[in-house]
C-alpha cells in the first residue's frame, strides 16, 4: 500500500474488492447503490481517508469507514485492510420475518407469472381496456 491521501470512489471499490470490474463500481456508485458520508455521489468523487461509504449489496446497507487507499489492485487480504466495517445493530426479528414473507411472496409471483403464459382472450381484453383506456 502507498500513501495516497485521495482516490476515485469506483477504483478504490475495484481496489477493495467490493466489485470484481470498475465499470460495476461506477454502476453501483451511479444507481445509488454506494454513497459517500450519506451522499450521492458520481463515479468521479474523490474519496479520502476517514471518508464513510454506505453501500447496498443484497438489499442490506452495510457501513464501511476507509483507513487506506492504494494505487493499484492488492490481494485480498491486503485489501481487506484498506477499510473498516462499521458494527450496526442486527435487524429485529419483526423485521427479518417480514423480509423472508416479502422474499418468498416475490418468488411466487415470479414464478406464477413464468407459468401463466400468454394471456387469454378476457385477459387481453382487460390490458386493452387499461393500455387504450377503452370504456366499452
Amino acid at each position: 500500500m502507498t500513501d495516497l491521501q485521495s482516490l476515485r470512489i469506483d477504483k478504490w471499490l475495484k481496489i477493495a474488492r467490493f466489485y470484481k470490474q470498475r465499470v460495476a463500481a461506477a454502476d453501483a456508485v451511479e444507481s445509488a447503490k454506494v454513497k459517500v458520508n450519506g451522499e450521492r455521489v458520481k463515479p468521479s468523487k474523490i474519496i479520502k481517508i476517514g471518508d464513510i461509504l454506505t453501500i447496498k449489496k443484497a438489499s442490506k446497507y452495510s457501513d464501511y469507514k476507509i483507513i487506506g487507499i492504494s494505487e493499484r489492485s492488492i490481494s485480498a487480504e491486503l485489501a481487506k485492510g484498506l477499510y473498516e466495517e462499521l458494527n450496526k445493530p442486527e435487524p429485529s426479528k419483526k423485521t427479518t420475518e417480514l423480509t423472508k414473507i416479502i422474499d418468498e411472496q416475490n418468488a411466487l409471483d415470479l414464478k406464477e407469472a413464468k407459468m401463466k403464459g400468454k394471456p387469454n382472450k378476457k385477459e387481453r381484453r382487460i390490458l386493452n381496456k387499461y393500455k387504450y383506456m377503452n370504456n366499452d
